[in-house]
């Protein structure tokens, strides 16, 4: 392990002292908040995958408290105090990036650069709103011989660029079995120390992958809230949705409405706002800015959605993994048969007499259409729970209200 000399020593137990923090409240603040549990334990089903999880996140709390090398200064104010523990299953030694297989060498397009500039510019508008954000280089998923640092986005191809990251592993392991998330959080930790995660973080490409909020909304429905499913947690969720929600009692159907579920997904994020720390929401209906923080780390590459092939290939192909790597969309909402347990994806079987009438056409499954029966004045408490997804990425809400 590294030694610290006693003047580094001395310096943590200065920053301790201007923190106000003892030892038991440190250990305190390197417990994993509830927002991160989510993130570990949040299943990203990839189909209707049934499997128990049975690989668990290791710990990430440090031997001792005292492993921090470096002196905590006024220009590290934006370091989030979780990061500066280390990590022992992390890298414990520099390495240089992989000669043939980095993002060492990336060059930024315009419009790649647009999107930058977009990002920070409207950070700046909200700063007196947002504050003085942190980084959390533990949301990222480090790939260090790349180079290339990632912060999946539930229902914005995170299960592919996963099954990307799971690749470079060159781990045999098959992404169907268990939790996908907790395997690549497990194979892709931060460096080890904190000197360590800012020199790698420097020299690193960092890409997000963003989604129009409420296109984003519509998937997470219709694949955790109305998708087939035997995941305990959604099925837990949408009888709750049907016993609070549902006003119609001749409504026997064991799938909530999209209406429904836009009622409960305002009451879970109104909780979470005033601060409750139990909500049933996870991931994939929280807004993605809150997660991936991107006021405080400066992403190199923003991926839209609506360009994803595209703009995944240019990364790919700037990192020299074309040999490695695809942008295939590896979970899309389900567009097969419609049962009474959800719709099922369009390559899963159903017994002969199980399938329901689809009554809508391939063009209603675009998330317009989700909205038409959702009232104006819910679509803009809706907006205003994600507005800083829209106005950060540059998104816009007009189309969906009527009125407008």
């Amino acid at each position: 392990s590294v030694k610290i000399s006693e003047d580094e020593m001395g310096l943590f137990k200065k920053w301790k002292l201007e923190q106000g923090l003892s030892k038991k409240q440190l250990k305190e603040k390197e417990v994993v908040t509830e927002e991160e549990k989510e993130e570990t334990d949040d299943i990203e089903e990839i189909e209707d995958d049934d499997s128990e999880i049975t690989e668990k996140v290791k710990s990430n709390e440090p031997s001792t408290d005292e492993k921090v090398e470096e002196e905590y200064s006024e220009t590290d104010s934006a370091i989030d105090t979780e990061d500066l523990i280390d990590y022992p299953e992390g890298l414990t030694e520099y390495e240089p990036a992989n000669f043939e297989h980095s993002c060492s060498d990336f060059t930024i397009t315009d419009s790649l650069l647009e999107r930058s500039q977009a990002v920070q510019a409207a950070c700046s508008r909200l700063h007196d709103e947002l504050g003085d954000q942190r980084k959390l280089f533990s949301r990222l998923r480090w790939a260090v011989p790349e180079r290339l640092l990632y912060c999946p986005v539930f229902k914005a191809a995170s299960t592919s660029w996963l099954i990307n990251y799971l690749k470079l592993s060159n781990s045999t392991t098959d992404p169907k079995n268990g939790n996908l998330h907790t395997k690549i959080t497990n194979l892709f930790p931060p460096p080890g120390t904190f000197k360590l995660r800012k020199q790698i973080f420097s020299e690193s490409i960092k890409f997000i992958i963003v989604r129009h909020p409420f296109e984003r909304l519509v998937s997470a429905y219709r694949d955790k809230l109305a998708g087939f499913s035997r995941n305990s947690h959604y099925l837990d969720m949408r009888k709750h949705i049907i016993q609070k929600y549902r006003k119609r009692s001749k409504d026997k159907s064991a799938i909530p409405s999209f209406r429904e579920s836009v009622d409960f997904v305002l009451d879970e994020l109104k909780k979470m706002e005033a601060g409750v720390s139990k909500v049933m929401i996870d991931g994939h209906f929280m807004p993605f800015s809150r997660r991936c923080v991107p006021c405080a780390i400066n992403y190199d590459v923003i991926i839209k959605f609506e360009s994803l092939e595209a703009d995944s290939q240019y990364l790919i192909d700037q990192c020299s993994l074309g040999d490695r790597l695809s942008v295939a969309h590896e979970n899309p909402a389900p567009t097969g048969v419609r049962t009474e347990q959800g719709q099922k994806n369009k390559s899963k079987k159903v017994k002969t007499g199980k399938s329901l009438p689809d009554k809508s056409a391939s063009s209603s499954f675009q998330s317009l259409d989700f909205f038409k029966d959702i009232p104006d004045s819910k679509i803009k408490q809706l907006y205003e729970h994600y507005r800083h997804d829209f106005e950060i990425f540059g998104y816009s809400a007009t189309e969906y209200l009527q009125d407008s």
